[in-house]
């Protein structure tokens, strides 16, 4: 009979699987020690762009990574190069510090020329984090980068820099996956990473690139559908007075497809604090149609009040109004 193994035992047996080449590279100084710091020449090719997901604020990349330093103490007579494990040799053990789930392809290997450069190259696919400015969503540019950094304990610019590796360059696949967004530009090099801002920065290096999002898809199938349901309260508008009914039946059906048809988009836009475009449009039509079934109830109340002909004008003032009440809502919102 197999003993189960404890959620705790597995977790902490998990922690020293990750944690292992760590703590045995504590034990091994870096190169050029009392030298200066020690230079990583850092290549970071995007092999694909897949996905973009405002949602959840995040992006999903596949990357190659490569990262060469000098260690003189590895220099060997050859006559090829020579593989060895991360932890058996100094290594800046790289991360992505924006990674939410990501996959390591490649074998966690360095590889040795006989002068004694180091090679780490590595292949990294999966989801990034990336805090959106969504104010001008669906119109919206936006920046996404990649910041990758030695995870070392204690290390500082003084131990470690990052350059970018002028014979091997960065860049970017232009036949990239991604269907709902343009890129624009991109652009890598090392910067200086200090997100609490209270102690010494970290050396890293950042691959960014600014992207434009297309909005056909919400112009067709949220902006244009919606647009149509506003226009069906309108209908109130033209049917006489005396048919209350009728009138209220149509509002109120206008604004529960409205109220459904915002519950469907609504997977798809992201859940920020603030008013988007998007958002302000939707609200803004929302207000139209409720004030149209409001419409509806109080020329029907004329109506049953024999103040039939004030019911009239009424109807055919709003046959104007609302309509140019939903176009500078349009314009404000998804123009202006």
């Amino acid at each position: 009979m197999t003993r189960s193994i404890c959620p705790w035992t597995r977790a902490l047996l998990a922690w020293l699987l990750l944690a292992l080449p760590t703590l045995a590279q504590q034990g091994i100084q870096r190169p050029n020690l009392g030298e200066g710091p020690t230079q990583l020449r850092t290549q970071v090719f995007a092999l694909d762009i897949d996905e973009i997901d405002s949602a959840s604020q995040s992006f999903t990349a596949n990357l190659f990574v490569s990262v060469r330093w000098q260690d003189d103490r590895l220099a060997h007579a050859g006559p090829g190069n020579r593989t060895m494990g991360v932890n058996e040799a100094w290594s800046p053990n790289l991360q992505f510090v924006n990674q939410q789930k990501v996959f390591r392809t490649f074998p966690e290997m360095l590889t040795v020329t006989p002068s004694g450069e180091v090679i780490y190259r590595q292949r990294v696919w999966g989801q990034f984090s990336q805090k959106l400015q969504l104010q001008d969503f669906p119109f919206d540019d936006q920046r996404f980068q990649a910041i990758l950094v030695p995870s070392l304990p204690d290390v500082s610019l003084d131990d470690v820099v990052m350059v970018k590796d002028e014979e091997h360059p960065s860049g970017l696949d232009p036949n990239y996956s991604l269907p709902d967004w343009s890129i624009v530009s991109w652009e890598v090099g090392a910067t200086d990473y200090n997100p609490a801002g209270i102690a010494d920065p970290d050396p890293a290096y950042v691959f960014a690139f600014e992207t434009r999002r297309h909005v056909g898809y919400y112009y067709f199938k949220v902006i244009l559908p919606l647009m149509l349901i506003v226009a069906m309260s309108w209908i109130v508008f033209w049917i006489d007075p005396k048919e209350m009914g009728t009138q209220v039946s149509i509002a109120v059906t206008s604004m529960l497809t409205l109220i459904a048809y915002r519950f469907m988009v609504g997977q798809d836009l992201p859940n920020v604090s603030y008013l988007t475009r998007m958002d302000l449009f939707i609200l803004g039509s929302t207000v139209i149609v409720f004030v149209s079934l409001f419409e509806a109830v109080l020329t029907g109340v004329l109506a049953k009040g024999e103040r039939v002909r004030a019911a009239r004008a009424i109807d055919w003032i709003s046959r104007i109004l609302f309509p140019v009440s939903s176009a500078l809502v349009a314009y404000l919102t998804l123009v202006h």
